[in-house]
């Protein structure tokens, strides 16, 4: 049986819901999850949904192409320091108050 969080929860009117799935595999866990994670045969998949508000989403698109782009205006998201950069120079980050939510249904 297939769940939706949109079931369960009310969701913001501008977010994103992507449904994921991942085949779970053996991590070599230690600890309580030592018994759990030997039994693991990487046959077993979990299903969930990625929920995301839209603008954080192109947000995130645009820092990641700029990431992955050689222009180096482009670039500025991820542009880490040199060492003549002074505290003052370098950009402020802006605190920003977003989510992005992994909702994981379950296994079988």
């Amino acid at each position: 049986m297939l769940m939706s969080i949109g079931g369960l929860v009310p969701l913001p009117s501008d977010a994103l819901v992507s449904p994921v799935t991942f085949k779970v595999r053996r991590r070599n866990l230690r600890g309580i999850l030592v018994e759990f994670d030997a039994k693991e045969t990487g046959n077993r998949e979990l299903s969930g949904e990625w929920v995301v508000g839209r603008k954080t989403w192109q947000r995130m698109q645009t820092e990641w192409k700029a990431a992955n782009k050689s222009d180096p205006v482009l670039n500025k998201f991820t542009a880490t320091p040199t060492t003549t950069d002074t505290p003052l120079e370098r950009p402020t980050p802006l605190k920003r108050r977003e989510r992005v939510i992994l909702y994981i249904h379950g296994g079988s």
